[in-house]
């Protein structure tokens, strides 16, 4: 059948309907769907069960304390930043710190890392060739692993879902490690407003200090889902290099340097980079939070799996946000 599809989608002037179609019998959205106004259209559809439990568990879900300062923010700026003592106990930090330095001595990150700095180039699926991911380029993990409990833990699933009002999707897990490289800003190193949804939330998880020249993350507060240069759903959203430095003075963009345990909660439909290191290296962990219409999800794009839990998940939240996540083992 695999065969049979790459034959048929390779003929010359097949139409889109029939690329749709294929792509409906796999059980992805075709890519059309994602268009304006299309798109809008349908989002709240498939979105509406998110709604219904969110509104159900209430009262578990209400924001706490710091937790309601930083869904204000993100809902006025786009962006909130705190430490993550503030939120989770102090121990968490630390043995999210122990357990991935470990990781960076395994013999093989170890010679991604050398090869990066000799100038080499390795393979990545991405093409971010300067970025070591020590879990692979599509990470599995253990469902008790800490990384994960944090993720899916109450303060952080009730921003995220608090600030999509809605129950959300965890959607990527990644552990990062950029090698400082020479020459212009690559991908995501360049400004861009990601793709995946109306409302995407990131957070970034600093485990060793970031300045100036080891890769601070870069926003511009405000410019989430509304504003110049709109969101494109499905799609790149790169402008020519110099249009965004053209219409956000430096006064406008943040720079997110800060210590270990820095914790970045972002909205990236608004305009946003990646750290670029110049020297050192920059060391930190991703999560990514969607709604149910997500790109990545409506498009079977799995970005991380989850090792077979022992036994189910009782946080209502934390169920739905992996429940469309692959298990192995």
């Amino acid at each position: 059948m695999s065969k049979l599809r790459s034959i048929i989608l390779k003929a010359p002037g097949i139409s889109s309907a029939r690329k749709a179609y294929w792509e409906l019998h796999q059980g992805k959205l075709p890519q059309y769907c994602f268009r304006w106004p299309i798109y809008d259209m349908w989002r709240p559809v498939v979105n509406l069960k998110a709604k219904k439990l969110y509104r159900l568990h209430a009262r578990e879900m209400a924001p706490r304390g710091m937790e309601k300062s930083i869904i204000e923010q993100l809902r006025k700026r786009g962006i909130a930043i705190v430490h993550i003592n503030d939120l989770l106990p102090g121990k968490v930090l630390l043995d999210i710190q122990r357990w991935v330095e470990n990781q960076l001595q395994i013999p093989e990150v170890k010679e991604q890392i050398k090869l990066i700095e000799a100038g080499g180039r390795r393979q990545s699926k991405s093409d971010k060739y300067y970025i070591v991911r020590p879990f692979g380029d599509v990470p599995v993990f253990d469902l008790q692993n800490d990384i994960v409990a944090m993720s899916l833990s109450g303060p952080i699933l009730r921003i995220a879902c608090g600030y999509h009002r809605m129950f959300c999707r965890l959607t990527a897990l990644d552990l990062w490690y950029n090698v400082a490289t020479e020459g212009p800003d690559l991908y995501s190193q360049r400004w861009h407003r990601d793709p995946d949804d109306r409302v995407i939330l990131k957070t970034f998880l600093y485990l060793r200090d970031v300045d100036e020249d080891n890769g601070p993350f870069c926003y511009i507060p405000g410019t989430h889902r509304a504003g110049p240069l709109r969101q494109k759903i499905g799609r790149l959203n790169y402008p020519k290099p110099g249009v965004v430095e053209r219409k956000f003075s430096p006064s406008r963009r943040q720079v997110c340097t800060g210590k270990a345990g820095t914790l970045v909660f972002c909205d990236t439909t608004g305009f946003h980079k990646g750290g670029h290191p110049k020297r050192g290296a920059r060391l930190l962990f991703n999560a990514v939070y969607t709604s149910n219409a997500s790109h990545s999800i409506r498009r079977g794009a799995g970005q991380f799996f989850l090792k077979k839990p022992v036994r189910a998940i009782q946080y209502p939240a934390a169920s739905f946000a992996i429940a469309l996540i692959g298990f192995v083992g």
